[in-house]
């Protein structure tokens, strides 16, 4: 071969390593650049899924504040809040609205007063829902959330303080005080995931300390008080075959004047509700954002508010 031929081979072979290191760069750029994009309007839909679960809330306190009848109840067709949204079509997107009833549920801060003295009455009936509930060790839960909320670093028989937590890994203090949110409980000794989640649905960590007759579970209501197992179920069956009640006389009368005293010592019963929790979920193609939110209705107060 002469050596015109040689080079001219040589030249060949060159344009072809880059051309193909060319084709290699191009292919990187534009994969780039596809994943850039993709990251680009997944935060985008992401950034208005947040602004729709937004709304959510927005539309929840709005519903709850046209809700002004004497009573509170679930899946009645007179109690909008109750109903709900599910995958309402808006804004190129979907939004979904739920909002629960919190003074059907067991106010936990009540363990403790605010003279940080245990409420030995609630303290009863959350040892008593757990073991509806079918939790381990009911008396040691309640001794370690008492210690989680009480001043003092007393430590109560099965409970917790801040000389146990500090020995973890990582460390913390018991809060000494109220809880703020359900998602403290993890934090308690003896409250494991599955505690926290059997839990949790009956619970809650602000309310107005009064129970819903209405929204509250079978296994909250057969826990509030020892001596009215057996009207509770009466209770329960007046409430399934004609409806919410609409008067706390109304419940008077399904009881019987000796349970109803008995379970309404504290002057804590009622018919209607304060505090809802309300969550909203926004989508909008791949991008999805939630918010809860804790409201008192009485007067549209937002309580407390968590971005997921």
């Amino acid at each position: 071969m002469t050596p015109i031929a040689n080079d001219r081979g040589m030249v060949l072979l060159l344009v072809l390593v880059v051309v193909a290191l060319l084709s290699a760069l191009l292919s990187e750029f534009a994969f780039s650049t596809l994943v850039d994009l993709r990251l680009t309007e997944t935060f985008r839909d992401t950034t208005r899924a947040e602004y729709l679960a937004r709304g959510g809330i927005t539309a929840g306190r709005m519903i709850l504040q046209n809700d002004r009848n004497s009573y509170d109840a679930k899946n009645d067709p007179d109690e909008l809040w109750s109903l709900g949204v599910q995958d309402y079509p808006l804004a190129e997107g979907t939004i979904s609205v739920r909002i629960d009833d919190l003074d059907g549920r067991l106010l936990l801060n009540k363990l403790v007063d605010q003279q940080g003295n245990i409420d030995s009455v609630y303290r009863d009936r959350f040892v008593r829902l757990c073991e509806e509930l079918a939790l381990d060790d009911p008396e040691g839960l309640a001794n370690a959330l008492i210690d989680w909320l009480d001043p003092d670093h007393d430590r109560e028989p099965g409970g917790a303080e801040d000389v146990d937590y500090l020995a973890l890994n990582p460390p913390y203090e018991a809060t000494d005080g109220p809880l703020s949110s359900i998602d403290e409980l993890p934090l308690i000794a003896g409250f494991d995931a599955e505690t926290v989640k059997r839990l949790s649905p009956f619970v809650t960590s602000f309310g107005s300390g009064t129970l819903n007759i209405n929204t509250a579970t079978p296994e909250l209501l057969r826990s509030w008080d020892t001596d009215t197992v057996t009207a509770i179920e009466a209770l329960l069956d007046r409430r399934s075959e004609e409806g919410p009640f609409k008067l706390l006389d109304e419940v008077r009368t399904t009881l019987g004047v000796d349970a109803f005293t008995a379970m309404n010592r504290n002057l804590d019963l009622a018919v209607a509700s304060s505090y809802y929790l309300i969550n909203s979920r926004g989508r909008v193609n791949d991008g999805v954002r939630s918010m809860q939110a804790i409201v008192k209705k009485t007067d549209d107060q937002l309580i407390w508010q968590k971005v997921n």
